[in-house]
């Protein structure tokens, strides 16, 4: 009995293990599924047996944790040793992670000072960041020391509040990670972890190469750095300080420079070695990376760039940063550049300098002493909405462009723009001259201001300037005391006004700029033409204007070279050494274009004209054809008679011109003194042609001839009287021209270039009281220097009448 009962819970036993053996995968999953679960991992599959050597065989494992996923299989283990077979990890992107939030906490593990050890026959790791998949092997060559080859070659000891290992990364390694072709890197890590920190000491040999068209950048990194990350704190820090970056550029990159003086100058000035050193720690913590110190140096130059207190949140790496920049730049042709900035979030103030002793040689341009101060400080940097206020200052000793010389300038240029995108500017500048060929200005002050919107819709931009010039210089022209008051809107064209000051010549000036044409308009207020006196007097030093006004309207197109204008003169009056003008007026219509002026035929009126006689009642023509000016059908009043002069140009081609007169009273031909004794009476005309050459001016065939009946009454002339007490064989004859009655007068002309005036005088009369009849001829010869001069017989010329009828007789009937 008792044996049957034996047997029976033998059999029961049995039973109970039969069952359990064959179903242990749900008993297993029922049993484990919980203590898996509180550790935050999550069991899917388990498939294991025992062999006959009573050990366990695990042909698949299937667990869950934290979204990465783990797959084991072919799992051999006793009490020597667990072996896996193969084992596929697959890594969750840990931003998209979200399964939990719990703190991390400092390792507390208890391993057990005996249990098998672990060997993992391939590995295989992937993740969504990874260009192809991890292949390693893990063997405990120790309890809790792993050695890991394969991709990453890696050694890890694991210990109850700590894991400690190395590893080595190579190009091979990167290249499954993310391929980086131009990249080749060696190095080796420390580190240690201790459940909320990990702790990294690395040595990096590290070499980047970049090309950029056919400019060869070389990034060379090699030294240590240390490396600190707190997970919980999400803090991390990096010391660099041990690290040596250097940034190559090839020579061949001077090569993109196609000028050669620019490549030259630019391979003089810019180093292509340069070094990046962090000479402190730098650390993360709440998303802001902060850097004390990194500076960007120039090998064998004293070129620098360096950033200091630099603070950067992460996340809005634009929008919240802070730090110092500093840069100074100097080189053999350039003296020195320096700038100096503050961030602050959106803002940045700061300063700058520059001088240069002289501009480089492939500039069209030269400068002496150059040299730039200014301040500026920017609001919402990078962003639409820009805040600013920048001022600068500007000066150098000499400028030459071309023909232009600009010496002794100075500027000082302020621009602010506020929130609402208006934006205000002016330009201060003086200089002490410009010279453009013949052309010199001296003592230039200008002050130009802008201003304009630069919200949405089309732009305008409001211009005003004043400009004063001590001094305008030319070959044939100098002006002084010049002020110009402008006004302009600039939008798709310019549309400017000036109001400027010559002199104290006023005039209005307006013109529209755009790429096809530039019309303007010159008005010319009414205003005395005294005015003119300082431009005219450079001309014609004995000239003075003393009375009358002008003005006129000029109209055209700059691009064009072309103008029509209009000009009114009235009751102009003026002098000239002894001569004397009095009232003229015309008005004036006209063009200019290629090159060339024109005015229309027009009249014009002189009332008085005192030169020696008197001219008055003057009216005539003049126009202007292809620049060349005619002067023809003038008529006027003189010596109490008429002349006309039919055409006169003015231009240096030979040419005639024909002046006439008509009913001149004789008693006014000649100038006699009062007390001479001598009257002349009647009236005379006469024909002069002028010829006009590169010799001068001369008459030839010139005539005079008396008009009707005269008077010769000579008495008490004691010049006269005395040649009669002389010569008493005379006398009767002389008397003869005491009381004459003149019935024709005629003489001949002729002025050569160099004033000498030859006059060839016939003479013809009757003496009531002798009943005699008279015929006298004579010639004269005498230099003259104006046409008037010749047309006026003097006492001068009675007296060598005189001399020449007492040497030579009389011819009489």
């Amino acid at each position: 009995m008792i044996k049957r009962i034996a047997w029976g819970i033998v059999f029961l036993l049995l039973s109970v293990l039969t069952l359990g053996y064959v179903f242990r995968m749900p008993i297993t999953q029922w049993a484990i599924a919980p203590s898996l679960s509180q550790s935050g991992a999550e069991l899917h599959c388990l498939d294991w047996s025992l062999n006959s050597n009573i050990s366990l065989d695990v042909s698949r494992l299937c667990l869950t944790y934290q979204g990465h996923q783990i797959e084991l299989g072919g799992i051999v283990a006793d009490t020597q040793k667990i072996t896996v077979g193969r084992a596929n990890l697959r890594l969750n992107d840990s931003e998209s992670d979200s399964s939990s939030n719990d703190p991390f906490k400092k390792l507390a593990l208890n391993l057990p000072k005996q249990r098998p050890k672990i060997e993992i026959k391939r590995l295989l790791i992937t993740h969504p960041q990874l260009h192809d998949e991890l292949a390693v092997s893990i063997v405990e060559e120790k309890l809790n020391t792993l050695v890991i080859s394969g991709d990453v070659t890696a050694k890890v000891a694991v210990k109850n509040h700590k894991v400690t290992g190395r590893f080595n990364l190579a190009d091979g390694l990167l290249k499954k990670i993310k391929p980086i072709p131009a990249l080749t890197l060696s190095s080796e890590h420390e580190f240690t972890f201790d459940g909320l920190s990990v702790d990294i000491k690395s040595n990096i040999d590290a070499k980047f190469t970049q090309q950029l068209s056919q400019c060869f950048v070389t990034v060379n990194a090699f030294g240590d750095v240390n490396t600190y990350y707190h997970l919980n704190d999400r803090k991390a820090s990096l010391n660099a300080q041990q690290l040596t970056s250097l940034v190559m550029f090839d020579s061949d990159c001077l090569a993109l420079v196609n000028n050669p003086a620019q490549r030259e100058f630019i391979a003089k000035q810019l180093p292509l070695k340069w070094q990046l050193v962090l000479s402190d720690t730098l650390e993360f913590e709440n998303e802001k990376l902060v850097m004390p110190s990194m500076l960007l140096n120039a090998k064998n130059s004293e070129t620098k760039l360096s950033l200091t207190n630099l603070a950067i949140n992460i996340q809005q790496p634009l929008e919240q940063v802070k730090g110092d920049i500093k840069l100074l730049f100097i080189s053999e042709d350039i003296e020195h550049i320096a700038v100096n900035a503050a961030l602050n979030n959106l803002a940045m103030n700061g300063d700058y300098q520059l001088i240069f002793d002289e501009l480089p040689d492939f500039l069209p341009a030269s400068a002496q002493k150059l040299t730039s101060t200014g301040q500026f400080k920017i609001a919402n940097v990078l962003q639409l909405q820009q805040n600013a206020n920048i001022t600068s200052e500007i000066a150098f000793a000499e400028l030459k462009f071309d023909k232009l010389t600009v010496k002794d300038y100075k500027a000082q240029f302020t621009t602010e723009l506020d929130d609402k995108q208006n934006i205000n500017a002016s330009l201060n500048s003086q200089l002490r001259s410009v010279t453009y060929d013949q052309y010199q200005v001296l003592g230039v002050n200008n002050q130009l201001s802008a201003s304009s919107s630069l919200a949405v819709g089309e732009l305008f931009v409001d211009l005003n300037s004043e400009t004063k010039l001590t001094q305008f210089n030319s070959d044939f022209l100098n002006l002084s005391n010049i002020r110009i008051s402008s006004k302009g809107l600039q939008s798709r064209a310019l549309q400017a006004s000036h109001h400027v000051f010559i002199d104290g010549i006023e005039l209005v000036a307006s013109h529209n700029v755009s790429a096809v044409e530039h019309p303007f308009e010159i008005t010319i207020a009414e205003q005395a033409v005294t005015k003119l006196n300082p431009v005219l007097q450079q001309f014609e030093p004995l000239a003075t204007l003393t009375d009358g006004s002008f003005n006129g309207v000029v109209r055209g197109d700059v691009n064009l070279q072309q103008a029509d204008f209009t000009l009114q003169v009235e009751q102009l009056s003026g002098l000239y050494n002894d001569y004397l003008a009095k009232h003229f007026s015309s008005h004036l219509t006209g063009s200019y274009d290629s090159g060339q002026l024109n005015v229309a035929p027009t009249t014009f009126e002189l009332n008085e004209l005192r030169a020696g006689a008197v001219v008055s009642n003057m009216t005539g023509n003049l126009s202007v054809d292809n620049s060349v000016a005619r002067i023809y059908q003038l008529t006027g009043d003189v010596l109490g008679g008429r002349f006309a002069l039919d055409s006169y140009k003015v231009t240096k081609e030979a040419q005639q011109s024909l002046v006439t007169f008509e009913n001149i009273d004789a008693s006014k031909l000649i100038t006699l003194d009062d007390k001479s004794g001598i009257t002349l009476t009647g009236r005379v005309n006469g024909r002069l042609p002028v010829y006009f050459d590169q010799q001068g001016v001369s008459v030839k065939s010139g005539e005079l001839s008396n008009q009707g009946t005269g008077k010769l009454i000579i008495a008490d002339n004691a010049a006269f009287d005395a040649v009669k007490a002389q010569q008493q064989e005379l006398s009767p004859i002389l008397s003869l021209l005491e009381d004459l009655d003149i019935q024709g007068l005629k003489s001949s002309v002729d002025l050569k270039p160099d004033g000498w005036l030859y006059l060839g005088v016939n003479l013809e009369g009757y003496n009531e009281a002798q009943a005699q009849q008279v015929n006298f001829n004579y010639n004269h010869e005498e230099n003259v220097f104006t046409l008037l001069r010749a047309l006026r017989l003097s006492d001068e010329i009675t007296q060598k009448v005189e001399q020449e009828y007492s040497t030579k007789g009389t011819e009489n009937d």
